[in-house]
Formats: C-alpha cells, structure tokens, sequence
C-alpha cells in the first residue's frame, strides 16, 4: 500500500505539488509532480509491466486489478510506476542487495544513468 496523497485544486481536481507535505499530514507523505504521458508510452509501460508479469506470474492477476482500480480512480499512471519499480526491485534485487545495486545495473542496462 502506498502513503501518497495528491492535493485537490480547483475544479482541476488532483494536482500534485511535488512538495514534502509535513504539516498535519503524515510525514511520510509526499505528492509528485505530473508526468506528461501520451497514449503510446502509457501503452509502452503498461505492456512492461505485463512483460515483467510473465517472469513472475502470480503477481499479473494482482497488478491487472491494481491496474483496474487505479484507471478508475484516476491515479493510473502512479499504480504503473509503482508496480515497475517494484517489480525491477523483486527481479534484480535479491537477498541482501541492500544498496539496489541490481536495480542500478537494470537501469544502466536500459540507458539511464545512475
């Protein structure tokens, strides 16, 4: 389960401020700020995501209703980022990798650097 909450704006509806939010909320609560994404590179991840189902397959029924809900509440593109990195943590973070190390050879492996 996730701790994150996103701001009511207007008539806007869910704007994220990309502040640490420390008042009278929770302090471990933190809104990110929007991602622009177009139809095709949320199409992209979310074929990742299943992609990466495939190797662990008893977690793509579970990320398909996380995914579900989430599409319906509107907060789609933050279930998907956070089912990836979960699930690169889960495939090439095993054991006692701490420090992530697996996750920073993943993200290397696919051109971003770290």
């Amino acid at each position: 389960s996730n701790n994150l909450k996103r701001e009511e704006t207007g008539s806007e509806g869910g704007e994220a401020t990309g502040k640490d939010k420390t008042s009278s909320d929770n302090k471990a609560d933190y809104d990110y700020p929007p991602v622009p994404l177009s139809f095709t590179e949320r199409k992209r991840l979310s074929d990742t995501l299943y992609e990466m189902c495939r190797t662990l397959p008893m977690l793509k029924v579970e990320v398909a209703g996380l995914l579900r809900v989430a599409r319906n509440t509107d907060h789609w593109d933050l279930c998907v980022a956070e089912c990836l990195t979960q699930m690169v943590v889960a495939m090439y973070c095993r054991g006692t990798d701490h420090r992530l190390d697996g996750l920073m050879h993943y993200l290397l492996h696919i051109g971003v650097s770290c």
